[in-house]
This record gives C-alpha cells, structure tokens and sequence, in this order.
C-alpha cells in the first residue's frame, strides 16, 4: 500500500476531494488498497485514529456494472447484522464504509468457515433491502456488449451464446448473496469473521452464490452443496445440487467474460489467460445446455 499526505492523494484521485465537507478536519494521510480488481480503493486515515475506506466511481466500476448506491443501500439494510462494513456516506463519486480491522483471510480460510459464512449472508433479513433481483442474461449481456469485436473470437461466442440463459429450475427463494465471496473478502476479528468488498452483491438464487464460491475455492461440487446443506439444515437437497451443477457451466462462462473485459480495460496478459484458461474448460458439442 502506497501511503500518502492527504493532499497528494487528492491529486492521484479527484473523487477524494467529495468528502472534503464531509470531514470536519482533514485527513492524516491516505493508502492505496491492493487486491482488488475492480475496486481501486483508499484508506483514509483522521487525526484522531478514525479509518475509512473510500471506494470510488470509476469507468471501470461502470464497466463492470457496480452501482455504489446499491451497495450502500445493501450495507445500510444489514447493518445491524455486523456482517459487512458500515456505511457512513455516499454521493455520486463513490462510497464511504469503515475500515475494518483485522486479519485478512485470503491464505488462511477453511471452507467450512467460508459456508458457514454463505449460510449467515443467505439467512439475512433481505425484506428492507430496496435492490432489484439479479439478471443473470442482463449481467453477461452487459459484459458481452462491451467486449472489442477482436476479442470476440468464435470459440467465445459460441460459449456466450450457448451458456447465457439462466437453467430452468426448482424455485429454493431469492436471498441476499454477496458474489464473491472467498477469503480475500473476509477480515478476522475481534468480534469474528466479517465479509467486505460488496459492490457486486444482489438478490438472487443463493445456488448462485455457492456455486461461485466452489469455484474460487476448487471445491467438488457435490460435496461442497451436501455440506453446505447439512451446516444449514437445508431440505432439498437434490435441489440444491441440480442447480449448482446447472450453474457452474453458466458462472464459468461469466467468469471468463468478466477475465476478458478486464483484459481490454488493463491490458495485463495475466486476464487473458485466465479467459482462455476458463475457455479451454467449457467444452461446446452439440449437446444441448444442461437445465
């Protein structure tokens, strides 16, 4: 992390400068935040010890369809759940949330732990949470769209093609599923783990979210959905498994649009070869889409 005077960061970032009136004296200083992709965030630090982080609008959060307002609302919705961070301010420049301290999870996070956490998220009162439901076609569309015309290769649009409906399946609920959720995005606590990073979180089908999850973590799938079940004393568990099995074909396939947008905004090689990485995975034949 690159720390700097209140007053250069400022300069590095011009959407710092929206919370000039939001604090009554000046930051100490301020920190560039490393690990996330999408989220090139700050941490800014008051006289008096306080920390924050900024997470700010940028073309790249537009890119990726991040709304900072929906995240804020999220957050403030669970707020007494002490899940996430609090929010404190948001304005069309980006999203003010406390800093969490504590150890970071990203080498050190058993999977029970991880769906133990999924299971907390999942139980979450999501009646107050003011977001529309989550679209997955919308979402791949939305990266699709973007994507260069000579980046879209044959092979590619034949998996988008192929893999961007949504499975047909039994209804299990809509809830609250964070997207993203792994070690990386959880912090170790005085008070126990806590979950950052929100800004791709929706309401949708939580077989989503675990999917996504058992992807991250290389977990077999099977397993990873009957342990999930029985941690959460979830019923239907043919459900359940049906439709993580139905879904890892269609989260590979946004993965892998999400990896090769990320390589037309970076330009980093490391992006490319996780899209074709994830590419070489999804096999096309002539059989139809599993639902």
């Amino acid at each position: 992390m690159a720390r700097m005077s209140w007053h250069e960061a400022c300069q590095l970032d011009s959407s710092l400068l929206s919370l000039d009136h939001f604090f009554k004296v000046p930051p100490s200083y301020a920190q560039t935040l490393t690990g996330g992709l999408t989220n090139r965030c700050w941490k800014v630090v008051l006289p008096n010890g306080d920390s924050y982080v900024w997470r700010p609008n940028t073309p790249i959060t537009k890119a990726f369809s991040i709304s900072r307002f929906q995240e804020y609302q999220i957050l403030s919705a669970i707020e007494s759940s002490s899940v996430g961070p609090k929010p404190i301010a948001v304005n069309e420049h980006g999203l003010l949330v406390e800093w969490i301290e504590g150890e970071s999870l990203t080498d050190s996070l058993a999977f029970d732990d991880l769906l133990k956490m999924l299971l907390k998220v999942h139980q979450l009162d999501t009646s107050r949470v003011p977001v529309a439901p989550f679209s997955y076609t919308a979402r791949v569309d939305h990266y699709w769209l973007q994507i260069k015309k000579e980046l879209k290769t044959e092979s590619y649009q034949s998996l988008y093609q192929r893999w961007r409906s949504a499975p047909n399946l039994a209804d299990v609920g809509k809830v609250l599923c964070h997207f993203d959720l792994a070690g990386y995005n959880m912090v170790k606590t005085e008070m126990g783990n806590r979950v950052i990073d929100w800004e791709y979180a929706s309401i949708a089908d939580p077989r989503l979210d675990l999917t996504l999850s058992i992807m991250v973590f290389e977990e077999k799938p099977l397993e990873a959905v009957y342990r999930y079940c029985q941690l959460g004393e979830v019923e239907g568990v043919d459900d359940w498994a049906e439709g993580v099995l139905a879904w890892q074909p269609r989260t590979m396939m946004m993965a892998m649009l999400w990896y090769l947008l990320a390589y037309q905004l970076w330009g980093e090689a490391e992006y490319l070869e996780q899209a074709e990485l994830l590419k070489s995975q999804l096999t096309v034949d002539d059989a139809p889409p599993q639902e």
